[in-house]
């Protein structure tokens, strides 16, 4: 299935999120979800996404994708995804991409899904490395570019992804040493200028 890694990302988000964050609706609502009550839980998390709790509104996104308590609505996904991704959650960010990548709940759109992978990316969120990686890879809403695309799979790789050198083999396969020695320039230059970027996996 063609979400199938979405929603094997989207759950492992949801899972770092279950912990309280911040007082109010949000807390409220995870209580509620604890005790299966999930009407109230889903009131209250809304009630804190429309207030701008950025973890409620990833929450919300993650949910309606899924379809956990709640009927299963990927433009709802994609509003909720666009609201967190706008205040800067890289998990967000990765999730939004996706749905432009696959054409879930909006139009298909590889633009857009570089586009917000890119902004994922650039926070040091490992998995929009590896994406972004293989837009360049495929020549996906931007021209193919093997040496961009060895540059996001070493920075993957540097952040623990266990794709990233293994896609980067991948690639060298069509480099020659000239292009692969860019592709390392460019990571030393990226670094520089993100040091100290963590990776992050979920916001």
């Amino acid at each position: 299935m063609k979400n199938m890694r979405l929603t094997i990302t989207a759950g492992f988000v949801l899972a770092s999120l279950t912990l309280p964050a911040a007082a109010g609706d949000f807390e409220d609502g995870q209580k509620f979800f604890a005790n299966k009550d999930y009407a109230r839980a889903v009131e209250s998390l809304t009630k804190a996404a429309e207030q701008g709790n950025i973890k409620a509104q990833l929450q919300l996104g993650i949910r309606y994708f899924i379809g956990l308590a709640v009927t299963r609505d990927y433009q709802q996904a994609v509003y909720w995804y666009l609201k967190a991704a706008e205040q800067g959650s890289a998990s967000a960010q990765l999730q939004l991409g996706g749905m432009y990548d696959d054409g879930m709940g909006v139009t298909q759109d590889y633009q857009q899904a570089l586009t917000w992978y890119l902004k994922a990316a650039e926070q040091g969120n490992a998995v929009g490395q590896i994406k972004l990686g293989n837009m360049y890879t495929h020549g996906k809403g931007v021209m193919q570019d093997y040496i961009e695309a060895h540059k996001w799979f070493s920075l993957a790789d540097a952040n623990g992804h266990a794709g990233g050198s293994k896609n980067r083999s991948l690639v060298e396969k069509h480099m020659t040493p000239v292009q692969i020695e860019e592709a390392k320039q460019r990571v030393s230059e990226w670094t520089a200028e993100h040091s100290p970027a963590l990776p992050k996996v979920a916001e």
